[in-house]
C-alpha cells in the first residue's frame, strides 16, 4: 500500500469518522428519545432522524442503554467543564456565594430534551435492575466530579462547609432536578425558572460561613508608655 494510500485509510481517518458518527447518533438519540420516549423509540427511528444504518449503529452501540450512557456521559462532562471554567476566579469577587451562584445559574442550560431524557431515563432505570446500577455509577461519577469544583472554589474563597462538600453536591443536583421537573410539568413559566437563583442562595448561604478572623494581637502598654 502506497503512502497516499496509508494517509487516506489509515488508523487516524477511521478514528475520526467513527467519532463524527457517534456524534450524530447522539444527537439523533437526544432528539429521538425526547420526542419519543426511551422506551418506545426503535434503533430504527435513531438511524432515519441521522441518517443512518441500523450496522452503523450497532458497530458503535450493542444496546439503546449503551447509547444512553455515552449520552449522558457526553452531556454531563459538557456541564461540568463549563462549570469548572465559569468558577474560575470566583474568590476574586465580593461576595463569593452570591457570585458562584450567578456564574453556575450562567452555565445552566434549561434544555428540556436533555431534562425530559433523562429523568424518563431514571424511571425506566428503577424498572430494570442493570439500568439502575449503571445510572448510580455514571451519576457517582457526576458527584465527585461536583464535590472536586466545590472543595476547589471553597478552598480558593476562603468559605468554610458546615456539611461535607459530597452532601452539598446531592443537594445541588436534587434541587436543581427538581425544579427542572416543575418546569416540565409547568411548560416552562416565569414562576418555578425564577426559582433557581433564591434556592440556590438561600441553600448556600445555609452551609457556608467566613473563616474566623484571625486574633487581635494584644496591647503592648509597655511599647506606649
Amino acid at each position: 500500500m502506497s503512502r497516499e494510500l496509508a494517509s487516506v485509510d489509515g488508523p487516524e481517518p477511521y478514528k475520526r469518522r467513527r467519532e463524527v458518527t457517534v456524534e450524530r447518533l447522539l444527537d439523533a438519540a437526544l432528539s429521538t428519545f425526547a420526542d419519543l420516549g426511551f422506551q418506545a423509540a426503535r434503533v430504527e427511528d435513531i438511524c432515519s432522524r441521522g441518517g443512518f444504518t441500523r450496522g452503523a449503529f450497532y458497530s458503535s452501540f450493542r444496546t439503546k442503554d449503551e447509547l444512553f450512557a455515552a449520552l449522558f456521559e457526553r452531556e454531563m462532562t459538557a456541564r461540568m467543564a463549563l462549570l469548572e471554567e465559569q468558577l474560575t476566579g470566583v474568590e476574586e469577587e465580593d461576595d463569593p456565594v452570591a457570585a458562584a451562584v450567578e456564574r453556575g445559574l450562567a452555565t445552566y442550560r434549561q434544555d428540556r430534551a436533555w431534562a425530559v431524557v433523562y429523568m424518563e431515563y431514571a424511571l425506566h432505570a428503577s424498572r430494570h435492575p442493570e439500568a439502575v446500577a449503571a445510572l448510580r455509577r455514571h451519576m457517582s461519577r457526576v458527584i465527585d466530579r461536583l464535590t472536586s469544583l466545590i472543595e476547589n472554589a471553597v478552598q480558593r474563597a476562603g468559605v468554610n462547609l458546615t456539611i461535607p462538600a459530597s452532601q452539598l453536591a446531592r443537594i445541588v443536583i436534587g434541587m436543581m432536578d427538581g425544579l427542572a421537573l416543575q418546569e416540565i410539568s409547568t411548560e416552562g413559566n416565569g414562576e418555578v425558572s425564577g426559582l433557581h437563583r433564591p434556592a440556590l442562595l438561600l441553600m448556600l448561604r445555609a452551609v457556608t460561613s467566613a473563616p474566623p478572623a484571625p486574633p487581635v494581637p494584644p496591647h503592648n502598654a509597655e511599647g506606649l508608655s
